[in-house]
């Protein structure tokens, strides 16, 4: 319950911030600002900047790194792929991508982003409607940050994911 407050208070410290900083009409948000969260993730708009629901975010995955394969029942996702090369696990389909492609995965469908063996990093953005996936990224730098030499463990994740509900981890992997 405290980390729910403490995450809770955190949240409406930045919204204030953000509404102070760039007003209720909207923003432009330049390149290279955001909010640094986790993997290479920067949040650029969710509730907190002054959406309704909606989150953007860019992820950058360097050599060797992937989301994990999981699913968002709470709502479709979008992905634009900025630059670099990879994978995407939709389902039981894995295909390509690359700079200028649009990856579509539907509420409730298992998927990850991938860039396994490209040296060049992959940059995605991705939009959904659900403002608990930020608050979920949010949740695990913390955990992070607040003891740096204990790795999260899958528990701490599934508990997060269960307070927060931004998505959930799927145990078996697709070949």
């Amino acid at each position: 319950m405290r980390k729910i407050i403490t995450i809770c208070l955190l949240t409406l410290l930045f919204t204030f911030f953000f509404n102070t900083v760039y007003g209720s009409d909207g923003f432009v948000l330049k390149a290279g600002e955001g909010e640094a969260v986790m993997n290479g993730m920067v949040i650029k708009a969710s509730p907190s900047t002054g959406t309704s629901n909606s989150i953007l975010v860019e992820q950058t995955f360097q050599k060797g790194s992937t989301t994990g394969l999981h699913i968002h029942d709470q709502g479709d996702e979008l992905f634009y792929v900025v630059s670099g090369n990879g994978l995407a696990t939709l389902g039981t389909t894995i295909k390509e991508i690359s700079a200028g492609d649009v990856i579509f995965v539907p509420a409730g469908v298992a998927h990850k982003i991938e860039n396994l063996k490209n040296s060049l990093p992959l940059v995605v953005v991705f939009f959904m409607d659900s403002p608990e996936l930020v608050e979920e990224f949010r949740a695990i730098q913390k955990r992070a940050a607040s003891q740096p030499d204990k790795p999260i463990t899958s528990e701490e994740l599934a508990e997060i994911r269960r307070i927060i509900g931004g998505s959930r981890v799927v145990e078996v992997q697709i070949k």
